[in-house]
């Protein structure tokens, strides 16, 4: 069973269940700057249960839909806390570079980048740069400038969590022209994250259905809000970032495994005497299908 960055089989074998049991909640994938993510995905998912990262989008889904919200904590933290990963610094910093997708395109490039780096404090240097897998395709030409390169693989990668980990955790600062979830990942590790250089303007060249047709992190409201938490050179975490931690991931609070375990399993149950449950389950089986073979 493949899923998005291996979270369902993180979530699976932190309450004990095998990685075969189909999942079938909608779930918080990332760190999202609207206030319902994903908003058509997610209103239009035939789970009627939504595991929530944080108390944010818990009081969002909660309000303002009629899903039923569960407050789980980041499904990465589960990973983290069941392998003791701790901070082992022996490089300086990571640059996050900001990234397209299948669908959805971008106005910065490699160069930009180069630019936004050397403007940086040389106390930050050497920086090395992390890859999405879908600028992979950009690998040599950061090489080219001098640059060490690393990517976590592909999404639907069930080791990009421990790929992650293992890249990040050896340095001591991390940054990036664009706010997203490795800045959770960062705060969480003690690492301290530095918003810097220019914003990018992204545009939606496959009519993605949960984004209009050109945007930026700023234009939303949350998003102007936590760029003015991280924009410029963070040495420390201050205690405001902490908090955005907490309330983004909830890593001092975590669900109880057996708790999460009931509601996975009465989601599954659920799903032989309800015609959306049985929907569910189908669609299910039909995706964890078309990953296992073509992704």
């Amino acid at each position: 069973m493949k899923s998005g960055y291996g979270y369902e089989k993180i979530f699976l074998e932190y309450c004990g269940l095998s990685s075969s049991v189909p999942f079938l909640p909608c779930y918080d994938h990332g760190l999202s700057f609207e206030e319902i993510p994903s908003r058509n995905s997610t209103l239009n998912h035939l789970s009627n249960t939504y595991l929530c990262w944080g108390e944010r989008i818990y009081k969002n889904i909660k309000n303002k839909t009629s899903k039923k919200p569960i407050l789980t904590g980041a499904p990465f933290i589960f990973y983290k806390n069941k392998n003791n990963i701790k901070k082992n610094t022996n490089k300086k910093a990571l640059f996050f570079t900001s990234h397209s997708t299948d669908k959805i395109s971008q106005n910065i490039r490699p160069q930009d980048i180069d630019r936004m780096i050397s403007k940086l404090d040389n106390f930050y240097k050497p920086v090395d740069i992390c890859l999405h897998w879908t600028d992979i395709k950009d690998k040599n030409i950061y090489e080219e400038m001098g640059y060490k390169v690393y990517t976590a693989g592909k999404i639907f990668d069930n080791n990009f969590v421990k790929n992650f980990y293992d890249i990040i955790n050896n340095y001591e600062f991390t940054m990036s022209n664009k706010l997203g979830t490795y800045i959770l990942y960062s705060l969480d590790l003690d690492i301290p994250f530095s918003l810097v250089g220019e914003e990018p303007l992204y545009f939606n060249h496959s009519n993605d259905k949960n984004k209009p047709k050109h945007y930026k992190v700023t234009d939303y409201e949350y998003g102007r809000q936590i760029t003015k938490l991280f924009y410029g050179n963070n040495h420390k975490i201050n205690e405001d970032q902490k908090n955005f931690l907490y309330l983004e991931t909830s890593n001092k609070n975590l669900i109880d495994s057996k708790e999460l375990r009931k509601i996975l399993l009465e989601e599954f149950f659920k799903s032989f005497y309800t015609i959306r449950g049985f929907r569910c389950l189908s669609k299910n089986l039909i995706k964890s299908s078309f990953l296992q073979f073509f992704r």
